[in-house]
């Protein structure tokens, strides 16, 4: 397959020296090359668009600029148990056969799980996990795996992806069999907790950090330019909340970020009879500081960019959804259009660690219904 075979990248060639520049990729001349930059193909709540996943895929393996791709939940059309998920498998195998295939990685959504205490459209943790994850580990360059939750060290570039699940609801059923809450809503666990502060201090000292997840990790604050959508006020979101829109995760980040040590504890709001309150001890003080990229989100189907409300210096990413289907784009300002560039709509997330910089291409729909460009954005962190 010659570089530019694939349809995607056809059509996309306008954004090509955009992506290379954003991952320093090229001929500078007389031979000279400079240090590539880290460089993952972003895709967001894909409701089962195969169409747009093997774009999306393609993609990925036809550009030499990039490391990795990544889905951020949400791949299934509406529950856990509307198909037996091999359709997703079934994708990803289609990559290896064209292309030496490059890792893409795999977040739960709500949807995943399934937004009922029905058995019969939702699933436990386990099954989840097995109908998603498992089946795909080799198509993720990851060995072995036992939860929905894992980091990733890119040791080339010095970065690690830690990669949360939003949705830990316990699997406790009642006397009809019925989970007793349910599946969709948004909550941490001990267990992972737990882990988070385990996996964060063990991050090598110069590595710089992302943590991918569905759903945004507080109330948040918008970035208010041209890459946020403008009829976006707030960091949204319909789930119900178990711990409200906790601020574990930043706090835990910000402790990690500072080299200190935190000791606190979240009792849940929702729940309270069910839930356990969670318990943060975390002394990150001879590991010393670290250096926080972004949280990688979907979940709301559109663009923007923010901060954590607790912590400014926490910048959120929330990306659109990468499906094509009306429905999926409803308030979305991005238009798409079969059988055009618009059809897809892909991000390039690329990290210069340099410069503490990190830059968004727009790969597809890239002009609002406003006509606003959306092609580039670059944030500091």
């Amino acid at each position: 397959m010659s570089h530019y075979e694939g349809i995607v990248a056809i059509r996309n060639k306008d954004v090509e020296h955009i992506v290379n520049a954003a991952a320093n990729v090229g001929d500078y001349g007389h031979g000279r090359k400079l240090p590539k930059r880290f460089a993952m193909l972003v895709t967001a709540d894909i409701h089962r668009s195969v169409e747009q996943l093997s774009h999306a895929l393609e993609y990925l393996n036809e550009m030499e600029a990039l490391d990795a791709g990544i889905c951020l939940g949400d791949i299934q059309g509406s529950n856990y148990s509307e198909n037996d998920g091999t359709w997703y498998s079934i994708a990803l195998k289609s990559a290896t056969l064209k292309n030496t295939p490059k890792p893409f990685y795999t977040v739960i959504g709500n949807h995943d799980g399934g937004n009922s205490d029905k058995q019969d459209v939702s699933g436990t943790k386990q099954q989840v996990f097995d109908k998603l994850i498992r089946p795909n580990l080799k198509y993720m360059g990851l060995p072995s795996l036992e939860k929905t939750y894992y980091s990733v060290n890119f040791d080339e570039y010095q970065v690690t992806l830690i990669v949360l699940d939003d949705y830990m609801v316990p699997d406790d059923r009642d006397e009809n069999g019925d989970f007793k809450i349910t599946r969709a809503v948004e909550c941490m666990s001990q267990e992972q907790l737990d882990w988070l502060v385990e996996t964060l201090a063990a991050v090598p000292q110069d590595y710089h950090v992302m943590i991918a997840r569905h759903a945004y990790p507080d109330s948040g604050k918008i970035t208010e330019c041209d890459w946020t959508q403008a009829s976006i006020k707030g960091f949204g979101g319909t789930a119900p909340l178990t711990y409200g829109k906790s601020e574990m995760v930043p706090d835990v980040v910000n402790a990690w970020v500072n080299g200190s040590i935190l000791n606190k504890d979240y009792a849940p709001i929702a729940n309270t009879e069910l839930l356990p309150t969670l318990k943060v001890r975390a002394d990150f003080s001879a590991r010393g500081k670290g250096v926080f990229i972004a949280y990688l989100t979907g979940h709301n189907h559109v663009d923007f960019l923010g901060t954590s409300a607790a912590y400014p210096d926490q910048n959120v990413v929330a990306f659109p959804s990468s499906a094509n289907d009306n429905w999926d784009n409803l308030g979305c300002d991005l238009p798409r259009a079969r059988n055009t560039k618009a059809e897809d709509c892909l991000t390039v997330f690329a990290v210069d660690r340099d410069s503490r910089v990190f830059h968004l291409v727009r790969v597809g729909s890239n002009f609002t219904k406003t006509l606003v460009n959306r092609t580039y954005y670059s944030v500091s962190y």
